[in-house]
């Protein structure tokens, strides 16, 4: 070996390239995870959002509501546009009929969101999970360990229901009931034989 190769500085920031090219690309994995994640978020949310607006609009019953929810879900998570998003094994969300779908007085999410001057908190809510967050990065190793559950996460979308045909007319007939008994019922005498029915534009409310 001769003194001028010994003197000579070829390939001396090889390391320090390889070590920067590496630390570069897991930066570029995690930008690229995180900001893919927040888009599938958005798209998911709307979706959450449009099922909340068909639960809310007024329905024959509440039940109906409800399926006009899930029905409108599915139709937006299994179109063209959405449904490659969670075939790919990086995220999964919840079914229309996994949707936690709350519209009453006695079962909102007052509980977990609450309490609010705004009325019971009624609405829609999705489980959303991110398995794309999973990564195992270069020099780190995984960013989620093994005992935890991955990055999960709950969308959820607030719209006070509107109520039901169903529900109007119990609370016409409740109503029609309790004004017949003012005064005691004395004006019981005057309602006849029967009640007259007068149909409205609306559902009744």
């Amino acid at each position: 070996m001769t003194k001028k190769s010994l003197n000579s500085q070829s390939g001396f920031v090889t390391t320090e390239f390889i070590f920067a090219i590496i630390i570069a690309f897991g930066f570029f994995m995690i930008i690229f995870a995180m900001t893919f994640t927040l888009t599938v978020v958005e798209a998911t949310q709307y979706a959450v959002f449009s099922a909340a607006r068909a639960h809310a609009a007024a329905n024959l019953d509440q039940e109906a509501q409800i399926k006009t929810a899930q029905d409108r879900f599915d139709s937006l998570v299994n179109s063209d546009e959405m449904k490659p998003l969670f075939q790919n094994g990086w995220f999964k969300v919840s079914t229309g009929r996994e949707l936690d779908i709350r519209g009453d007085s006695a079962n909102n999410f007052q509980a977990e969101y609450g309490p609010s001057d705004r009325g019971s908190l009624q609405g829609v809510r999705a489980d959303f999970q991110a398995m794309l967050l999973e990564l195992k990065l270069p020099l780190i190793g995984n960013v989620v360990s093994e005992e935890g559950d991955g990055f999960k996460t709950k969308i959820v979308a607030l719209l006070i229901r509107e109520p039901s045909q169903k529900e109007c007319y119990q609370f016409m007939e409740t109503r029609a009931q309790e004004l017949w008994n003012l005064g005691e019922g004395r004006f019981q005498r005057f309602r006849g034989s029967s009640d007259a029915v007068i149909p409205w534009e609306d559902n009744g409310c």
